[in-house]
């Protein structure tokens, strides 16, 4: 009789067991399915030409007036980047004036040591993601007319 229970209670641990294992494998590919099949959406901070275009009815006059907006904003907007980009290098040096009047000459030594691998791995990271970036807002005139895409 005790031996029954004992095979009992075996064939049961190992039921529950392999039920656990299933589930965790059919659950694991369930998810990472999911994951894989729905690709990234990346919403725009504003709607393309094209979306303006279409929802408002612009007439090609209309279009043509916004495109030359859009690209002098464009270029206000890259010329404020430089502005920035200039600025925030000021600003750095700054800091590192300010820090290696603290620091001894060997803290120095690998603080510049620690920054050049920071920078290193922030230019590998910048990289990756201009190679995923997605294309630009404003299509050129043969994508307006349906040639490239």
């Amino acid at each position: 009789m005790n031996n029954k229970y004992k095979i009992w209670a075996v064939l049961s641990l190992i039921v529950v067991f392999v039920i656990g294992v299933a589930v965790g494998v059919y659950s694991d590919k369930f998810f990472t399915e999911k994951k894989k099949s729905r690709p990234p959406q990346r919403q725009e901070p504003f709607p393309t030409l094209e979306v303006i275009s279409r929802e408002l009815q612009l007439t090609p006059d209309q279009e043509a007036q916004i495109r030359e907006i859009f690209k002098r904003s464009e270029e206000r907007f890259e010329a404020f980047r430089k502005e920035i980009h200039v600025r925030l290098g000021q600003l750095r040096e700054q800091l590192k004036t300010e820090m290696d009047s603290v620091l001894t000459s060997e803290q120095q030594n690998k603080m510049k040591e620690l920054m050049e691998k920071y920078m290193r791995q922030r230019r590998r990271d910048t990289s990756e993601r201009r190679e995923d970036k997605p294309r630009t807002q404003i299509p050129n005139e043969k994508e307006k007319k349906g040639e490239a895409r």
